[in-house]
């Protein structure tokens, strides 16, 4: 018995490219449009129910109007980070607000990251600085090393 393994996303021949990029099946196409002739007498039906007291359509109903935020501010005093010492102090005031209560521990997550890509950008910075002294230095020397007649 010999097994013939078809590539996957290749099951046409050569000069067939199958299916425009973005072409919906014929049963997405159906549905969608009934959904959108239905549309309207269906949103009425659900705030109906909703109205009538059915827990389900309330939820519903408040799911799409009334979507919870993804994020809050935060209040959390920190200070500047001007260079990588700083990391430290950021961090201490991230923990006190941690034991405080003022975060939780995925807000203070991602503020360590913000912390962090601080750091690296500072750091960045820093390297940039060092080689065009370097490359500044280096161009001097070579001028120093070849006079001009």
């Amino acid at each position: 018995m010999s097994l013939v393994r078809r590539v996957r996303g290749r099951p046409f021949k050569p000069g067939n490219p199958g299916r425009p990029r973005g072409a919906k099946n014929k049963l997405t196409e159906f549905l969608e449009q009934i959904g959108e002739e239905q549309a309207p007498e269906i949103l009425k039906k659900v705030a109906q129910q909703a109205l009538a007291g059915d827990r389900t359509s309330q939820r519903m109903v408040l799911d799409r109007y009334c979507q919870p935020r993804k994020g809050r501010p935060v209040n959390v005093v920190m200070p500047p980070i001007e260079t990588p010492e700083d990391l430290f102090a950021a961090i201490a005031s991230i923990w006190t607000a941690i034991c405080d209560g003022r975060l939780t521990p995925d807000e203070a997550s991602a503020l360590s990251v913000v912390v962090d890509r601080s750091i690296q950008a500072i750091q960045l910075h820093a390297i940039e600085r060092r080689i065009k002294t370097l490359e500044e230095a280096q161009g001097r020397n070579e001028q120093d090393d070849h006079p001009s007649a």
